[in-house]
């Protein structure tokens, strides 16, 4: 998966001249503008005079009907409270809306275009940003890399700047998995959920290892996890190693057992984990040490309580956007959560530090008060005698970038 090269101030040919045809709207040349457009990698990078670590990134738009804006809903950049920084401009007397943002080099996100139609409210407008906008988003026709499924049939492009983490196991997903793929409908926190076990195409005298997948509908049926552990396995990245993925039934089913509960843990720690060992007795599993338990946003809280209440099934957990806004009477929300409230959930992982379990904390840099909070974790963890690491990685709140740092942390595992 290619990242998104940065045109330099020497830089000739299509891309600089759709820049600079940009700049000098009022000569602009409509239809050479979009067969440039054409040949070059959209949304454009550039190079910012004098900050190497920065880039100048120009997204386009396309639409010829009567408008009163254009969004682009960038992940932790333009969303939340900050819609009006995603509205495009027009170009007048043309089809062309446009928008450059400034982004670190390092930046990989998930992105939508929204068109607003005449007469929205600036209310309906300032609301884009939030979990449920009026109108739907689009992902960017023009942006030509593999995008993103997270839910449902809505897809979304991926902006990957080049000094972002490459994810080369996710070119091309969703991709069919060359293993065997078993379903069941055990009994799991309460309910009977499926439960699907991932045996990949390895000798069966070769030692598995066990991956635990939260939130199994999303990585299995939208992100295409198991295509990217194939990849992994069969280009040496990691061991080889089984995938032990289970559903949630809704999000609200989602929200009632994930955090900090230990139900879900313990059912899968003392009842599916050795089941699985007991149906395949003639795999070798690798045993404690490589077996994963991972999770992000709520399920990220659900790795940590995974660490604390079953370390003598799990030897590492990966834990990604972990909400440590999180209490047990759920009278938070994310954002009533600032940098100098008291996180319930850090205070309880410390309350009894794992220290036989080594924990993989990933954070993206975009993501607020998130961020000191999860440092603070990893170095008092580290205090506390943990084996605890921490990545931050450029984005926000994401998948965009949860799946490269899960091939990332088994590979480190």
């Amino acid at each position: 998966m290619r990242n998104i090269p940065p045109l330099t101030p020497d830089d000739v040919g299509a891309a600089a001249r759709v820049r600079t045809q940009l700049a000098t709207s009022a000569s602009l040349d409509i239809t050479r503008f979009w067969r440039d457009v054409e040949s070059v990698d959209i949304p454009l990078a550039a190079e910012v005079q004098g900050k190497s670590d920065d880039r100048e990134v120009t997204f386009l738009w396309r639409s010829g009907k009567p408008l009163q804006g254009v969004y682009v809903r960038l992940n932790r950049v333009t969303d939340k409270s900050n819609v009006a920084k995603g509205l495009m401009a027009h170009v007048p007397s043309s089809d062309i809306w446009t928008l450059t943002l400034r982004l670190p080099a390092t930046y990989r996100g998930s992105y939508t275009i929204i068109e607003i139609p005449e007469g929205t409210s600036p209310e309906s407008i300032s609301q884009l940003g939030g979990r449920c906008p009026a109108f739907a988003g689009q992902p960017d026709p023009l942006n030509q890399a593999p995008g993103i499924n997270v839910r449902g049939d809505a897809q979304e492009s991926i902006l990957a700047l080049e000094l972002a983490p490459e994810q080369s196991e996710w070119a091309g997903v969703p991709r069919a998995q060359r293993g065997v793929l078993a379903t069941s409908y055990p009994l799991v926190a309460g309910h009977k959920r499926r439960v699907r076990l991932y045996l990949p195409d390895v000798p069966r005298s070769a030692p598995l290892g066990l991956l635990v997948l939260l939130d199994a509908e999303t990585w299995f049926d939208h992100i295409g996890v198991l295509g990217a552990i194939d990849v992994a396995i069969n280009n040496g990245r990691i061991g080889p190693l089984a995938v032990l993925g289970i559903d949630n039934l809704d999000e609200s089913d989602r929200s009632a057992i994930l955090g900090g509960y230990s139900e879900v843990v313990l059912d899968i720690a003392e009842r599916l984990v050795p089941q699985v060992r007991a149906d395949y007795p003639d795999r070798t599993w690798a045993g404690r040490s490589n077996t994963v338990l991972s999770g992000q946003s709520l399920g990220g809280v659900t790795a940590l309580m995974a660490a604390m209440h079953a370390p003598g099934i799990f030897g590492s957990v990966l834990c990604h956007s972990p909400s440590l806004w999180w209490t047990p009477d759920r009278s938070r929300r994310p954002f009533m959560f600032t940098e100098n409230d008291t996180s319930w959930v850090s205070e309880h992982v410390l309350s009894t530090p794992p220290k036989q379990v080594r924990i993989r904390l990933c954070v993206g840099a975009l993501e607020g008060a998130m961020v000191p909070h999860v440092q603070q974790l990893h170095q008092r963890l580290l205090a506390a005698g943990v084996d605890s690491d921490l990545t931050i990685y450029t984005g926000g709140h994401d998948f965009a970038w949860w799946r490269g740092a899960l091939i990332d942390g088994l590979t480190v595992l």
